[in-house]
């Protein structure tokens, strides 16, 4: 009966726990006050949108951001020029190496290799290199002073980008903005 009812609950604890989160970073400019903003506007062209089109990431965005900015009690205008703040977002995708040493058994398969890699080599055992290649995608949200053209707030998510984020773009992206604007200060 006990362990009905724990086996489950420890298995999703231990799911959740290898979920990969971003990483979030919000800055705020000094002096900042953002009860004197009451409506914002999207940039034209956003900063995601390079090649002169509305971008699925884009639009994906401005979904997110806007339903985030509402919560908070901002309203949304069409009219850039009717707007207290300006929103804009930028995305970036990094390649990264990662190295590392491994140490290979001197002779092939025995006895004791169940202990393998939890001990320390010794000096006659052969090592090799095992370079592991992986992206990390950082999104930027900006929000920028509409009269004055300063930005008074950043947020930064920056993930490790896998097959699974990839296929679930739109869910990522969602889920970095929401942990983004957690950090608000309201």
């Amino acid at each position: 009966m006990f362990n009905k009812r724990i086996l489950p609950l420890l298995a999703v604890l231990l799911l959740t726990a290898c979920a990969s989160s971003p990483r979030i970073q919000t800055m705020q400019a000094p002096g900042a006050d953002f009860s004197d903003y009451r409506t914002f506007a999207f940039m034209d062209p956003m900063g995601t949108d390079k090649a002169g089109y509305a971008s699925l990431i884009s639009r994906q965005l401005i979904f997110s951001i806007r339903r985030e900015l509402e919560m908070l009690g901002f309203e949304y205008t069409d009219d850039p020029d009717r707007a207290d703040m300006l929103v804009n977002a930028n995305t970036h995708l990094d390649e990264k190496i990662q190295t590392r040493e491994v140490v290979d058994p001197f002779m092939g398969p025995t006895y004791w290799d169940y202990r393998y890699g939890f001990y320390s080599s010794w000096p006659a055992y052969p090592t090799r290199t095992e370079v592991t290649q992986y992206s990390v995608g950082t999104l930027t949200v900006d929000l920028v002073d509409a009269d004055e053209r300063v930005m008074v707030w950043e947020g930064t998510a920056r993930n490790e980008i896998t097959e699974k984020t990839r296929r679930n773009a739109a869910s990522a992206i969602d889920e970095a903005v929401t942990k983004m604007f957690d950090q608000f200060p309201l």
